[in-house]
């Protein structure tokens, strides 16, 4: 069995699994008419080698190899452009099609398509042809004219010979976005050696290869459903089965129902995907599953929570899941996919300890004084592999925090991406900073932005640097005060905290926004208000300015799951929110009557 480390590209890998595995699964996409759509490797070459040879004859524009602008929905031919562009040594820039559910929607989704065409300038653009005419509109609007193509328009043969794999590891293969809508979109510089380097140590962890199934139902637009969930089972030669976000939120018992008929060994999800499992899908509709295939379900992209993890073990320990198939992870695009994860098969790692001490030394939770207010810690492991250096760093001093402090987040290694394309001062400020030690003279820093801890020799994600609130010269870190409030009342399914500035003192003040489980004349609204807003006051000595009950979705999240605080905050300030119902003080909120 070939690993990873055998093959110089993916491109390289899949080339080999057409020759060596040819008759073998691939890859089968549930499709929204309840069909399937499947492929052998074989196919899946062929159909991605036409790809390449369309896209090889491409001049280029900015670059010395042409970029491709992928905007397809999730499914094989997403996956089939995806692979031409690294057989035919194009640069991928990842994309999806507009959600056209508002005609605000569609003028965002427009914006970002321009920004994003006027940074990396495009030869080609992969769509759907009900969306040429619109992409070529936008394309016009920021002076460009890539070439629009149809995967139905290029025909491939399945019995087409392997040919040669022109990229090369040094090779830039990807441009990935930044999560959420920005006026200055930044593309990670994601090279072929980092894919490969990222995805060997994945397979070396998790110990994957041919012969197992995965099944997932991730964005392939973003690198955690991309990277993770299919280039990873497709380089190590598994059956990959897949469904759609928008199948998985119709219908969350499908994702099990896939894992247990598959036999599914690997699967990935953000957190809120294993919580929507135990909340949305009935102790009756389980019966019949079987996980106990299920080896490695990584938990990402997102805060891992102790109560999801726990939820899940106990809903499905009687349908055969190991609870020690649950690995918290840790990673971000700028560093390809994964920075830390658990070792295989090892429990989830959780810990407690005193919130006001997070930041500096601080006792165990069985150490502190009766009554104190507790953080709850979830390991996500650590490096995922030797030369992934991961430090937790003083932003001030630049120094290495001690063990049990709070600080930013720094990762140097292989894994690393090369930057972010044309903009050379985000580059700088975010790639290239320097840990003011000895041992890492000369070594460079990406700068994550995420604040972390060192527990127990595992890291543990506490917060965003950007995302913390300071109230009254106290940092709260919001995932607390979300944890908090989604715990206090049966009915809160997910919730949001942000800040906003007073008007008379500039004091930051909090804001939470809870979507429910149910709505409706029996439920009352004004009970979960009174549980929120008692529960933060009690736990973490913080009076909410506002709390506000919303519709279901109200709540901005990236496309990978991550809420959008700052987006939450602007949304309330323009009374976008229209709350079910809402309670609040004096004037410091706004979003509402009471």
């Amino acid at each position: 069995m070939q690993t990873t480390t055998e093959h110089l590209t993916l491109g390289h890998a899949l080339t080999s699994h057409a020759e060596r595995l040819s008759t073998t699964t691939a890859l089968v996409y549930g499709t929204s008419n309840g069909t399937q759509d499947q492929r052998t490797y074989a196919e899946l070459y062929a159909q991605a080698a036409a790809v390449g040879a369309v896209l090889h004859e491409l001049p280029s524009r900015t670059h010395d190899r042409p970029f491709v602008l992928i905007a397809l929905p999730n499914g094989v031919d997403y996956v089939a452009s995806f692979f031409g562009c690294l057989l035919a040594d194009a640069v991928a820039v990842t994309f999806h099609p507009p959600l056209m559910s508002t005609m605000r929607a569609g003028k965002a989704w427009d914006y970002r398509l321009e920004q994003i065409l006027r940074d990396c300038e495009p030869s080609a653009v992969i769509t759907a042809p009900d969306l040429h005419s619109r992409v070529r509109a936008v394309a016009d609007s920021a002076a460009l004219a890539p070439l629009v193509i149809a995967p139905d328009e290029i025909a491939w043969d399945a019995d087409v010979e392997v040919g040669t794999v022109r990229t090369r590891p040094e090779h830039l293969a990807l441009l990935q976005y930044t999560s959420g809508s920005t006026s200055s979109p930044n593309g990670a510089m994601v090279s072929n050696a980092n894919l490969a380097h990222n995805i060997a140590h994945i397979r070396r962890n998790l110990g994957t290869g041919p012969g197992q199934s995965a099944a997932g139902w991730l964005p392939l637009f973003h690198d955690m459903g991309l990277i993770g969930m299919v280039c990873h089972p497709l380089t190590a030669g598994m059956s990959l089965h897949m469904s759609t976000p928008t199948g998985f939120l119709r219908n969350p018992l499908g994702w099990l129902r896939t894992l247990s008929d598959t036999g599914s060994s690997f699967t990935i999800a953000p957190d809120f995907g294993y919580a929507t499992a135990v909340q949305k899908v009935s102790e009756e509709r389980r019966e019949g599953l079987d996980l106990s295939g299920l080896r490695h379900a990584l938990n990402g992209a997102e805060p891992v929570r102790r109560r999801t993890i726990t939820a899940f073990a106990e809903a499905y320990r009687p349908y055969g899941f190991n609870p020690h198939a649950m690995m918290p992870v840790y990673g971000l695009a700028e560093a390809t996919l994964v920075v830390t994860c658990l070792d295989r098969q090892a429990p989830p790692a959780f810990g407690q300890v005193e919130r006001q001490t997070l930041g500096g030394a601080y006792r165990t939770a069985e150490d502190s004084q009766s009554g104190a207010a507790r953080a709850e810690l979830v390991g996500c492991g650590t490096s995922i592999s030797a030369d992934i250096e991961v430090a937790v760093v003083d932003p001030e001093t630049s120094r290495r925090c001690p063990p049990g402090n709070v600080g930013e987040i720094w990762i140097s290694g292989p894994s690393v991406a090369g930057g972010y394309w044309g903009h050379q001062k985000a580059t700088r400020e975010t790639f290239e900073a320097t840990v003011d030690e000895p041992e890492f003279r000369g070594r460079r820093f990406l700068r994550t932005g995420d604040l972390g801890v060192w527990h127990e020799g595992q890291l543990c994600i506490v917060g965003r640097i950007k995302d913390v609130i300071i109230h009254r010269g106290t940092n709260h870190h919001p995932q607390d005060l979300e944890a908090t409030a989604e715990g206090c009342h049966e009915l809160v399914a997910r919730a949001v905290a942000f800040a906003i500035r007073d008007e008379t003192d500039q004091d930051e003040q909090l804001v939470l926004a809870c979507e429910l489980l149910a709505y409706g004349p029996g439920v009352d609204c004004a009970a979960v208000l009174s549980a929120v807003r008692g529960a933060v006051l009690e736990e973490h000595g913080i009076a909410p300015a506002a709390v506000a009950v919303v519709q279901s979705g109200a709540v901005p999240r990236t496309t990978s799951g991550k809420l959008r605080r700052a987006e939450a905050a602007q949304r309330w300030h323009a009374d976008e929110f229209k709350p079910v119902a809402l309670w609040h003080r004096g004037e410091t909120s706004k979003g509402g009557q009471p």
